[in-house]
């Protein structure tokens, strides 16, 4: 029997497949190297992923999604032989006609069940739960598009005077009307939409995979041209560092803060059965000491991936950073949405 607890066999997932940060992979480094048990578990997984190597990637069929989460399911009951007959039912189900596509399917669904028996063993061998795997790959997904809005944020910056994407802003102004698309610039993810509307983003890494209820995030030349913001807070994942007239300088390679996963403190008052859900001058929100500890939902409310100026990504369990509580103006217990931050070194991504 494994003396690993569940954490550390995560932290041996993580350095394997290079998704935790930084000081994670570190964790894992020195968990393998001073423990023998954690050594062999490493040395298992590389043996039994060597496999995907010689794995081929062939054209998917449409129902893939489906498919793939049943017989993965299937994988973590340890039911291999069980998955493998379903995955030739599925085949044959599929293949009533001989032809170059049905040969290409065959093909893909050979793939699909090595794929899958080595998920059985990655499962079986490290002990932790399909959900806990879903989770780390959503969180990878999520470092990575992240990363990459800061590959777009260089871009526009060094094609704009070394300022972040902005549009004008007056502080005071509401900042947390998300989806309005009126003259009047009344939303701070209205500076993250210049990103997808000038062609530094497409849109679709503005969605962290585990954001519930996402939109899909597609536009046609049409969409872009008319927009002024995202349609709505479910086509937004993340949250932007607050900018206005008095705030907002970037530099390239600086350690500040540039955004994050969904703010948690104003989740609420967008509600996804209203639409668009826009709040209003009557929407209030008040700080308590549960809103104070949540952390992002995108996460399920585990933690959340930060975006640093200097395009490095990292999740992190507690909403403090550089010594502030990054989802909210320092003092402010109350909002309507027209808060400020004190100064440069209040951190706020809203809304």
């Amino acid at each position: 029997m494994s003396n690993l607890s569940k954490e550390e066999k995560e932290v041996i997932l993580d350095f394997y497949f290079r998704c935790g940060d930084q000081e994670r992979i570190n964790q894992g480094r020195d968990l393998i190297a001073g423990n023998p048990e954690a050594a062999q578990l490493y040395a298992n997984l590389e043996d039994s992923l060597r496999q995907l190597d010689s794995v081929k990637y062939e054209p998917c069929p449409e129902n893939l999604v489906e498919l793939t989460v049943a017989k993965l399911k299937l994988a973590a009951s340890s039911e291999q032989a069980r998955l493998e007959s379903l995955l030739a039912a599925e085949q044959r189900k599929t293949a009533h006609i001989e032809s170059p596509a049905a040969t290409t399917s065959r093909s893909f669904w050979r793939n699909v069940a090595e794929v899958a028996a080595i998920a059985a063993v990655v499962l079986v061998i490290v002990g932790v739960s399909l959900p806990s795997l879903l989770r780390m790959r959503e969180t990878a997904v999520c470092r990575a598009n992240q990363m990459r809005i800061g590959r777009a944020i260089a871009s526009y910056a060094d094609d704009n005077n070394g300022t972040l994407p902005a549009v004008a802003m007056t502080a005071g102004s509401p900042w947390w009307k998300v989806g309005y698309q009126g003259a009047e610039n009344q939303s701070n993810t209205r500076h993250m939409w210049l990103l997808v509307k000038k062609g530094y983003l497409d849109g679709k890494e503005c969605i962290c995979p585990g954001m519930k209820d996402a939109a899909r995030a597609t536009y046609t030349q049409a969409q872009l041209a008319k927009y002024q913001d995202f349609p709505s807070r479910w086509h937004i994942s993340y949250s932007f560092t607050f900018t206005s007239d008095k705030c907002g300088k970037y530099q390239k390679g600086q350690r500040g803060v540039l955004l994050a996963d969904l703010n948690p403190v104003f989740e609420k008052i967008f509600d996804r059965g209203k639409g668009v859900s826009i709040p209003d001058e009557r929407t209030r929100v008040l700080l308590n000491k549960q809103l104070l500890k949540l952390m992002s939902a995108n996460h399920a409310g585990r933690g959340q991936n930060v975006l640093f100026g200097d395009g490095s990504s990292k999740f992190m369990r507690t909403r403090i950073v550089f010594g502030d509580d990054i989802y909210t103006v320092r003092d402010a217990e109350s909002y309507s949405g027209f808060e400020v931050p004190c100064d440069e070194d209040d951190i706020f991504l809203a809304p």
